[in-house]
C-alpha cells in the first residue's frame, strides 16, 4: 500500500502516513474482521408465496400444505411437513381399512389411494428437493412397485386358472415365474427404504437450485 499524498510505501491498514502524515482515506478493513454472506444468501423477510415450506410445521399446518401443494413438483418442504402428512395420510388408511372390514366395500381404499396418490408423490418430489437431490427418485420407485405388483397379480392370476381349470398345467413353470417376481420385489423394497432415509435427513440449510431456504 502506498500513502495517497506522497506516494511512500506503507503498511497496510494504517490511517496516516508515517512520513508525511497525510490521512488514508481509503482504509481496507482486515480480512478477519470483514463481514461477508454466502453469495445465494436470501433474507427471511424477502420471502412471498403461501406455498413456502417453514422449518418447523404442526400437524394441522402441514396438512393444509399438502393439500395446498397438491400438484407442486417444482419447491421444497422441510421434515416435518412431509412426515405429518405422512402420518395423516397413514392414519386415513388405517380408517379405511377399517371401515372397509365393518362395511366391505372395496370402492373405499381405491378412492383414497386415488385422492392421495398425487400430493403423496408431489411431496415426496419437494422433500428431496428440500435435501438437494432430484426427485426423479419417488417417481422411480413408485413405477418399480406398480411393475411388480401387476406382474405378481398376473402370476397368481394364472395360478388361480390353472388351479380350476382341467387342462394340463406346468406347475413347475409357475412356480418358478412366482418366485422370480418374489426376488425381484427386492427391487422396489430396496428403493423405498433409500427413499425413507433421504426423507428423514435434514434441509439444505441455503437456497438451493429448488427455492430458498426453509423459512426460520
Amino acid at each position: 500500500m502506498r500513502c495517497i499524498h506522497c506516494d511512500y510505501e506503507i503498511p497496510d491498514g494504517v490511517k496516516f502516513c508515517p512520513l508525511c502524515g497525510a490521512i488514508q482515506r481509503s482504509i481496507s478493513a482486515p480480512p478477519s474482521t470483514q463481514q461477508t454472506s454466502p453469495p445465494d444468501y436470501i433474507h427471511p423477510d424477502s420471502y412471498e408465496g403461501v406455498k413456502d415450506s417453514p422449518k418447523y410445521v404442526g400437524f394441522g399446518d402441514a396438512i393444509k400444505l399438502y393439500f395446498k401443494n397438491y400438484i407442486n413438483f417444482s419447491s421444497r418442504s422441510t421434515r416435518s411437513e412431509y412426515w405429518y402428512a405422512y402420518l395423516f395420510t397413514g392414519l386415513i388408511d388405517i380408517a379405511c381399512w377399517l371401515i372397509n372390514t365393518v362395511v366391505p366395500i372395496g370402492i373405499i381404499p381405491v378412492i383414497a389411494d386415488l385422492v392421495f396418490f398425487l400430493p403423496s408423490l408431489s411431496i415426496s418430489f419437494r422433500r428431496f428437493h428440500d435435501t438437494g437431490r432430484t426427485g426423479a427418485l419417488p417417481l422411480i420407485t413408485f413405477i418399480a412397485n406398480l411393475v411388480w405388483r401387476v406382474l405378481m397379480g398376473i402370476i397368481l392370476i394364472m395360478m388361480l386358472v390353472a388351479f380350476f381349470d382341467s387342462s394340463d398345467v406346468d406347475w413347475n413353470v409357475l412356480i418358478l415365474l412366482l418366485f422370480g417376481v418374489f426376488i425381484l420385489g427386492i427391487i422396489p423394497l430396496g428403493l423405498k427404504i433409500y427413499e425413507i432415509v433421504i426423507c428423514c435427513l435434514e434441509s439444505q440449510p441455503n437456497q438451493n437450485q429448488y427455492g430458498r431456504e426453509p423459512r426460520y
